[in-house]
């Protein structure tokens, strides 16, 4: 095999196990929310030590042990129920690090409210190989809406801040 092919392998091979971190993520976050704490200790080992995680107006973590907390402690106390929707993935991948970009849909339940909503936008990362394995050194959400499944986003757009005030 050439040089060249070989490289071209390899950057498939990376965009491959790019898509299945984000596919990973969905399930683990998804399930650790409907109850099964273990697989939020999954979720924490895809992030470097240093990560940094921004997610909207409502939260920014910086390294590992805070992206733990936030999902150990936040999510669980806030959803009762969500399913994550990933699609249209663009990924460039550079040797060891690499970018993406993906859209999400999430149909999920605010525990306080019992009410049945829909969260959509985009996830923003950057990942690095780290002794052969994908993980994310940066990931941001882009929210396009949160809104209640039987108002929409035209009337209702940011139903978590109605929910949360607390939230900046």
């Amino acid at each position: 095999m050439t040089k060249e092919l070989e490289a071209r392998l390899q950057v498939i091979e990376d965009t491959e196990a790019i898509k299945n971190l984000r596919s990973t993520y969905c399930y683990l976050v998804d399930a650790g929310v409907a109850g099964d704490a273990s697989k939020l200790d999954e979720l924490v080992d895809l992030f470097t030590d240093d990560a940094r995680c921004e997610y909207g107006d409502y939260a920014t973590l910086e390294g590992k042990e805070a992206v733990g907390q936030f999902f150990k402690e936040l999510i669980p106390s806030v959803l009762s129920y969500s399913a994550h929707m990933v699609h249209n993935p663009i990924i460039e991948v550079d040797g060891d690090s690499a970018k993406g970009k993906w859209y999400f849909e999430a149909p999920c339940t605010f525990t306080a409210a019992n009410r049945a909503t829909w969260a959509q936008g985009k996830y923003i990362e950057e990942y690095v190989k780290v002794d052969g394995i994908w993980k994310w050194k940066s990931l941001k959400v882009v929210f396009d809406y949160f809104t209640s499944f039987d108002e929409g986003w035209v009337i209702t757009k940011d139903l978590i801040r109605q929910l949360f005030p607390e939230i900046k």
